[in-house]
């Protein structure tokens, strides 16, 4: 009983079986709300073609 006892506690203390709060892992849920500098550049983008876009209708 005491071998058995040993070898099913040194298979439950694996990494592989370990449960994700006590294994480092990442955390996809804590991901930055801020928006990146691609979405920086295609607002400036969009604003820069609506500028173009007015000053092309208000000469016309």
């Amino acid at each position: 009983m005491k071998k058995a006892v040993t070898i099913l506690s040194l298979m439950t203390t694996s990494a592989a079986s370990a449960h994700e709060a006590l294994a480092p892992h990442m955390h996809p849920h804590a991901t930055s709300m801020l928006p990146g500098v691609e979405v920086f550049g295609v607002a400036a983008l969009v604003l820069a073609l609506g500028v173009i876009a007015y000053t092309y209708v208000k000469r016309g």
